[in-house]
C-alpha cells in the first residue's frame, strides 16, 4: 500500500466530484446562455481527459494496479458528495468547480509519489 499517496488520492476524489457535477450540469442544462453551456461542456470534457490522464500517469509511473484502487476509492468517497449536494445544491457544486477543480488537478499531480 506504500504506492498509494493519500494526499494525491484525496485531491483526485475532490477533483472527480467537481467534474462529475459539471458533467451533470451540462447534461441537464436548462439555461439560455449557449456560451455558458459551451464553457461548461469544455470544462467537463477537459476534466474527464485529466481524470483519465491522471490514472494512466499514476499507473505508468508508480505501479500498474494503483489506478484501479484509486478509482474504487473515489467511487466510495464520491458517495459523500450526495450529502453535500443536499446541503448546497448541485448547481453550486458545479459552479464552484470552475475555480476549485483546477486547483485539485494541480495538487493531485503534485502529490503523485515517485516510481517504486
Amino acid at each position: 500500500m506504500g504506492s498509494l499517496s493519500p494526499a494525491s488520492i484525496s485531491c483526485f476524489c475532490m477533483f472527480s466530484t467537481f467534474v462529475y457535477y459539471q458533467q451533470l450540469h451540462a447534461r441537464d442544462f436548462r439555461g439560455e446562455s449557449q456560451l455558458f453551456l459551451f464553457a461548461l461542456s469544455i470544462f467537463a470534457f477537459v476534466g474527464m481527459v485529466v481524470e483519465v490522464g491522471y490514472l494512466v500517469y499514476y499507473g505508468w509511473h508508480v505501479v500498474w494496479w494503483a489506478p484501479f484502487a484509486i478509482l474504487a476509492i473515489s467511487l466510495v468517497v464520491g458517495r459523500v458528495a450526495f450529502f453535500v449536494e443536499k446541503a448546497v445544491g448541485a448547481l453550486a457544486i458545479s459552479l464552484a468547480g470552475f475555480v476549485i477543480w483546477p486547483v485539485f488537478a494541480y495538487l493531485m499531480f503534485r502529490y503523485i509519489p515517485s516510481g517504486i
